[in-house]
Parts: C-alpha cells; sequence; structure tokens
C-alpha cells in the first residue's frame, strides 16, 4: 500500500513542478525501469532547480547532439539469427507493445491526443493519463496491485469527465486501431517460428484484456497465438515478474521458456528471475527520442519523432546519409508548406500554382500528390533569366547581383559578361578601360562596369529583347485565362517571383495578378534584410517558416552567412539541369537554353526519396495535413537542431556533395 511519505515524496519531486510532471511521466509512460526513472527524476529536478527555473534548456538538457546515418544505430541482429536462437525452447512468448506492435507517436499516451479529438473533449490527454495513474493508485490501496482495467479506467474517467464510458471505450479502442501498426522485423521471426512448429505467446502489462490484444495483433499482421496474456485480466505483471509463472502453469512446468520484450526491467530481468531466458528488443522511439527536437508542439512533434523513429530504427535497413537528411528535415518541411501553399491558394481563389524551377520540382511533387486534379505547373524560370528579362525596370538588381555579389569572387571580365549575355560588348569596355578579358572583377571594376553599361543601355535592353519575347510567348501561353496565380520558390528575397509578377504587368501587360510564395524570406543577418517588406505589407508576399512579421526568433537566428540558406537549399535539389534563360527560335517559338547536368544527380535522387517516404509515412498514418497542423515553427524545429549541431554539419559537408551556389 502506497505510504503517505512516499505520496508526499512524490507531490515534492514529481507534481510541484508541471513540466517536470509531464516529462517525468512521459519517461515511465515508456520505461517500467525503477532505478532508472528514478535517477531521470532527479536530473529533471536538479536542471530546474540547480541550472535554474526558467531557463530555456533547463530541463530540454539543451540542443540535441545529432549522428550521422542514424539508422546504422538500429537493431542489428537478422531476423533469421534470432529466430535460430529462439527455435531452442520450447515455449516463446513476446512483448506486445513496442516489440510486436508499434505506435507513429514517440510516446503511448500521445494516442490520447486524437481520442480527445474523437470525444471533442479539453484537455482529454492529460486528464486521461491522470485518470489511469488514479485508478492504478485506488486499485493499489484496495488489493495491493496496480493492474487495472479498460473498463475499470473508464468508469472512473466517466465519473470525472461525464463522458458516456460507452462511448468513450469506443473511441479509444477505434483510434487504437487505427494507429497501431506490426513490426515488421517480428512478423519475419515469428514466420520462421511457425513453420518450426514452435509454440507462440504473447505478453503484456496492459489495460486491454484478451481479446482485444488478439484483435489487435491479428490486425497488425502479426497472426495468432497459442495464448495471449494480459496483466489487466490476469492479474500479474511482467513488472513484479508475476505473469512469468502464470504462463508457466499454462503451458506446463518441464518445458523450455524464452521471451523476448523491450523493458530491461519488465521483460528482461524479471524473466530471467522466473527463469525464462530472456532476449532484449530495444524500444525504437525511446532509441530514437535523444535525437529528435523536443521544442516542437505536443500533437505535431510527437508524430514526427514517432515518424523519423519509426523509419530509421524499425528496421535492419541502412539507409543513405542523404536519404536520412531528406526524411528527417526535408519531410516535414515540404509537407508544411505545401498545406501553406494550399491554404493561400483556397484563400485568394488562385487559378494555378506556378512551381519554379529547379528548387520546386519536388515541392510540385509532393503538392500533386496531396492535391491532385489543383491547377499546377513547374515552370522554367531563374534568377539569371529574371534579372535579363527585368533589366529594364530593375537596374539596381541587375548590377548587383551580376557585377557587385561576384566582386572579388574569382571572377574574370570574359566570365562576368558571358554570364550577362553580353559578351558582343565585351571588346569596347576593354578598349575604353585598357583591361584584358582575362581581368578579376574586383569592386572597382564593378563600378567600371556599371558605368559602362548604363551608358549603352539601350544596347543592353536591344539585346534582351529576343528573350522577352520568347518568355511572353510561354508565359501567355501557360497562363492563358489565369488571373490569379501564386509563384513558389525556397526563397529568399523572393526576386525571381516578384520580378515575374512585374513582367507580366509590365512588360507583357498580362491581366493576371501574381503572388510570390516562399519558404523562407531574408533574415536581420542578410544585407538587405528589409528588401522585400514592401510586398509583405501589400500581401503579394507570403512566408512560410519565417520573416519580420512571424517567428521572428527564427528570423533572426537563421543566418545566410553561417551557409544556413545552403542546408535548406540542399533539402530542395533538383536533378533538373539548370535553366539559364529564354530564346527566340526561327519559327518564333520560344527556347530554352540549359547549362550542364548535376554530376551526381544520384545524391538528389536519395534526398528526394527521402522526402516523399517521409510524405507517404505520414499520409499512411495521419491522412493530409490539416489547416495548421505543421506549422512554419514546428517544420523549421528539426532543421534549427541540425544547424545547432556545427559536428554534424561538419560531418555532413565531408559525407556528401557540397555544391557550390549556381545562382547568379
Amino acid at each position: 500500500m502506497l505510504t503517505r511519505a512516499k505520496l508526499g515524496a512524490y507531490e515534492l519531486l514529481v507534481n510541484r513542478v508541471p513540466e517536470i510532471q509531464k516529462r517525468y511521466q512521459s519517461y515511465r509512460a515508456v520505461s517500467n525501469d525503477r532505478a532508472r526513472s528514478w535517477l531521470y527524476l532527479m536530473k529533471l529536478n536538479f536542471c530546474h532547480y540547480v541550472l535554474g527555473a526558467g531557463k530555456k534548456d533547463s530541463i530540454e538538457g539543451g540542443p540535441k547532439r545529432l549522428y550521422i546515418q542514424e539508422s546504422r544505430l538500429a537493431y542489428r541482429r537478422e531476423a533469421w539469427k534470432l529466430a535460430e536462437q529462439l527455435s531452442k525452447f520450447d515455449v516463446i512468448t513476446f512483448d506486445i507493445f513496442d516489440t510486436l506492435i508499434l505506435r507513429p507517436f514517440s510516446r503511448p499516451a500521445d494516442l490520447f491526443f486524437f481520442v480527445g479529438m474523437e470525444l471533442s473533449y479539453l484537455n482529454f490527454a492529460q486528464i486521461r493519463e491522470e485518470t489511469e495513474q488514479e485508478a492504478r493508485r485506488l486499485k493499489y490501496a484496495r488489493t495491493g496491485s496496480c493492474e487495472v482495467t479498460f473498463e475499470e479506467i473508464w468508469k472512473l474517467l466517466s465519473r470525472r469527465t461525464g463522458i458516456d464510458p460507452k462511448r468513450g471505450m469506443e473511441a479509444e479502442w477505434k483510434t487504437e486501431l487505427r494507429f497501431c501498426t506490426g513490426n515488421p522485423y517480428f512478423r519475419d521471426v515469428l514466420k520462421i517460428l511457425r513453420a518450426r512448429g514452435k509454440t507462440l505467446a504473447a505478453a503484456s502489462d496492459m489495460y486491454y484484456g484478451r481479446e482485444r490484444l488478439r484483435t489487435l495483433l491479428e490486425k497488425t499482421g502479426m497472426g495468432t497465438f497459442a495464448e495471449v496474456f494480459s496483466s489487466s485480466q490476469q492479474g500479474a505483471s511482467k513488472a513484479d515478474g508475476s505473469l512469468f509463472p502464470v504462463i508457466r502453469k499454462t503451458f506446463g512446468e518441464g518445458k523450455r521458456y524464452a521471451h523476448v520484450g523491450d523493458s530491461r526491467r519488465s521483460d528482461v530481468e524479471m524473466g530471467r528471475r522466473r527463469g525464462f531466458r530472456t532476449f532484449w528488443y530495444p524500444n525504437i522511439q525511446e532509441k530514437g527520442n535523444r535525437f529528435r527536437p523536443g521544442d516542437m508542439s505536443a500533437i505535431t512533434g510527437s508524430m514526427y519523432r514517432g515518424l523519423v523513429n519509426l523509419r530509421l530504427y524499425g528496421s535492419r535497413r541502412v539507409y543513405p546519409i542523404l536519404y536520412e537528411f531528406g526524411y528527417m528535415y526535408g519531410g516535414i518541411l515540404i509537407l508544411g508548406y505545401c498545406r501553406f501553399i494550399h491554404d493561400f491558394a483556397r484563400e485568394r481563389r488562385l487559378d494555378k500554382i506556378l512551381f519554379l524551377a529547379r528548387d520546386g520540382e519536388v515541392v510540385k511533387a509532393v503538392y500533386d500528390r496531396l492535391y491532385p486534379g489543383e491547377d499546377t505547373a513547374y515552370v522554367l524560370w531563374s534568377r539569371s533569366a529574371a534579372l535579363k528579362l527585368s533589366a529594364g525596370f530593375d537596374r539596381q538588381d541587375f548590377f548587383r547581383r551580376f557585377l557587385y555579389h561576384k566582386a572579388n569572387q574569382g571572377y574574370t571580365l570574359a566570365e562576368i559578361f558571358g554570364s550577362m549575355d553580353l559578351s558582343h560588348l565585351l571588346k569596347d569596355f576593354c578598349l575604353k578601360t585598357h583591361r584584358e578579358r582575362d581581368t578579376v572583377l574586383d569592386g572597382r571594376l564593378a563600378d567600371q562596369c556599371r558605368e559602362y553599361l548604363t551608358d549603352c543601355w539601350d544596347r543592353v535592353l536591344e539585346a534582351y529583347k529576343p528573350q522577352r519575347e520568347a518568355a511572353g510567348i510561354y508565359f501567355r501561353e501557360l497562363l492563358k485565362d489565369c488571373g490569379r496565380a501564386a509563384a513558389v520558390d525556397v526563397g529568399w528575397a523572393g526576386s525571381g517571383a516578384l520580378a515575374l509578377a512585374a513582367l507580366l504587368d509590365r512588360e507583357w501587360a498580362m491581366d493576371c495578378r501574381l503572388y510570390a510564395l516562399v519558404a523562407g524570406t531574408n533574415t536581420v543577418h542578410n544585407r538587405e534584410p528589409d528588401a522585400s517588406q514592401g510586398f509583405f505589407y501589400t500581401g503579394r508576399m507570403q512566408s512560410y517558416l519565417f520573416s519580420q512579421q512571424h517567428n521572428r526568433d527564427l528570423w533572426k537566428f537563421h543566418n545566410v552567412n553561417r551557409d544556413h540558406n545552403r542546408y535548406l537549399e540542399l533539402l530542395f535539389s533538383s536533378e533538373e539541369r539548370p535553366f539559364l534563360g529564354f530564346y527566340l527560335k526561327a519559327d518564333k517559338s520560344p527556347g530554352f537554353l540549359f547549362g550542364p547536368a548535376d554530376t551526381r544527380p544520384e545524391e538528389i535522387r536519395r534526398i528526394q526519396r527521402g522526402i516523399l517516404d517521409f510524405v507517404r509515412d505520414w499520409l499512411r498514418f495521419f491522412g493530409k495535413p490539416t489547416r495548421g497542423a505543421i506549422s512554419g515553427r514546428d517544420a523549421y524545429e528539426p532543421v534549427k537542431c541540425m544547424l545547432e549541431d556545427e559536428a554534424y554539419l561538419k560531418k555532413l559537408r565531408r559525407r556528401v556533395y557540397w555544391k557550390e551556389d549556381a545562382n547568379v
């Protein structure tokens, strides 16, 4: 029976601080190891009271330390090898939850969030957890056993909430059936053991009875078992070792027994004490959570962590580094970005969505999967092409990107004039300035180039006239009958999309209002942090992750000078050849110029496969994300953890192709 002293200690160490209570109960939900739980509780109290309550990472424990190619840390024993060892025994029992059956959440109790949604009940998840703990305390006080049934929990929960117990149990059971999935590793193990005629049983310290557990096992593809043992139905548990003698009595004392499970105490230690040969299978959520971001919203964070842990630790497969990179960091970002685009399109009643090359390729692939039938297009466009086409009304940006951004970077005059498609003007410039074609551009020479080109600006615009005509034909056909459209890009100033919007209006006189949507915008660390603010103010431009208007702390964190832009752009990689610009064919149709193909396309495909697999996994378990389900802050948090870990970034750069920026 619980003593008053124990209850007082629990109140002092656990319930006094809500954050400690939440984290400790979350830990206990997945761990039956009392010694480790006690040490974890002491750590939480130390962090809070000694390191300082209210400090951002006092309880969270600071930034995450990441690991290159995490899937190498998965359970390595091959299924046939484990089956070979288990075949030596007459009766083999398996733990059910987190062994045979997995859930796509970072902790089991987060399932209750979805039960609460089904019941439309405020704060249901916390109430459900607390009521179960209360039911166990009351049961222990009456009988000396903490094992409660599903019906007993809901009887008390109904008294606390007013929810009809039958309706509540149906909602929870329906949710359990929806999310539980079979562990593919143990499907293989069980298949081998059944073929050898072994007696198999399942045992769980769980409030569900035997029949519900059987249903879950069959529904998740784990098959039928000779017997299923439930602690709540048996009145005995693995946690105190009393369930193992019940198993022996059922099948006979003279047989050899083995047990497999994820809890070092309940499954391994207690089973061994009762004469079972025990085998430990690591809890994949516990194993992966140490690498996952904690500072995310409760539901989305648990879903994200749960999916990543399932993918990386739910099988013996070792994934390529860039696949993991795409899955862990690109999947949630692009999935949330697509929902953001969809919501914007519906609110503004857009006729078409343009995904700009090349960053828009994988975004369009995800978007079309989520929202088939919508009018979308992959559009040939680039910053270089935009600068040349819009030179007539944005001379400053033309000079800034073609000249001043390339000054002191080792580019020769021939390369600079060639990139501007103005090589025919180079000879005259060299004669006037007494320079050679291979002279390297510096700041002073950039000034001279600007003055020279300004003086002959009519010749510059005349050189670009065929390109403007060709692009006009291309976009008139693309946006025919469109009154409203959006151009989607990764970022950052939105100059590509905004230049296209200006061309539609000023150059081609098209009656189409074009909006600019970017994943992230220029930040405080850019030389021009306010470049696009007028367009944000009027609503012509929107950013998903951060801007001056929202998530300002992320806007201040994201640092172009530390290559943050490049890591995000790597997630949006495409193996499409770089688009260089338009030209007018002899038959007056538009022609397209491309740069050389990427030299290592397989690396890009791996990133994209990781992203698309994350999307498939999300849709499998959770369906399409609803409005606001993946906020920009939640989508950026995994990326932020990555960007904060310099050791991880250093290893990543060593192991992957660090492509130089091909943009102007």
